[in-house]
């Protein structure tokens, strides 16, 4: 009888890696030097705008673009994508962990105003709902709250690279260069994508009609 250990092990607990897929230790340190990891070798992005810029730039290329709507549509919160695309970056040598943290608003921004051209109503986190974004906090505890978080932010980063639990309180179009946000406020949705969406919102409405 043969036993799949994935069956044994909490996969998701641990990051969606198997003890037996994780690298042995020490294997970075018997690596070819000349041929490094992405990630070991000197990132393609060192500033800000930059980066923001590629990363709206492949957010906006069409296929891109009906991805990450049809996905927020779906129910998958902004963070989540945005952690998805910033590690993504980070593997393929586009960014160091330093800018990846000054890059987690920006992105969120850039995924937001997606879902706001289609008309999709969205959430940041997971566990969060609609109804939580209605009960607005003071501005003073907002405040706090988003320098208590950069604080954790940072120590989680110390720990390993990941995000789950790493979450910015304000979501601002500051954070977002002038030529960027010219981009986002010019840019015209699909119509056909936004056709699929309107119907996508009006089954699940008719669906939750035939509920109650």
């Amino acid at each position: 009888m043969s036993i799949n250990p994935d069956e044994l092990i909490n996969i998701e607990g641990m990051g969606g890696i198997t003890p037996f897929e994780r690298p042995v230790s020490g294997q970075s340190l018997t690596n070819d030097p000349d041929s490094k990891y992405p990630w070991e070798k000197p990132p393609e992005f060192t500033e800000v705008q930059g980066a923001i810029m590629s990363i709206l730039a492949d957010s906006y290329e069409k296929e891109t673009y009906e991805m990450v709507a049809l996905s927020i549509a779906d129910g998958m919160p902004v963070g989540d994508l945005a952690s998805m695309i910033l590690q993504a970056g980070f593997q393929e040598g586009k960014w160091n962990p330093d800018l990846m943290l000054m890059l987690i608003e920006p992105t969120m921004y850039i995924l937001a105003s997606i879902a706001e051209q289609c008309d999709i109503d969205y959430l940041l986190y997971r566990g969060d709902t609609l109804e939580s974004y209605e009960d607005e906090e003071d501005e003073s505890v907002k405040d706090e709250k988003t320098l208590s978080n950069f604080k954790e932010i940072n120590k989680g980063f110390q720990k390993e690279l990941g995000f789950k639990d790493l979450k910015v309180s304000k979501i601002t179009k500051d954070s977002v260069p002038e030529e960027a946000l010219e981009v986002i406020e010019d840019f015209e949705p699909p119509k056909e994508l936004v056709s699929l969406l309107a119907r996508k919102k009006e089954e699940s409405n008719n669906s939750l009609l035939e509920r109650t």
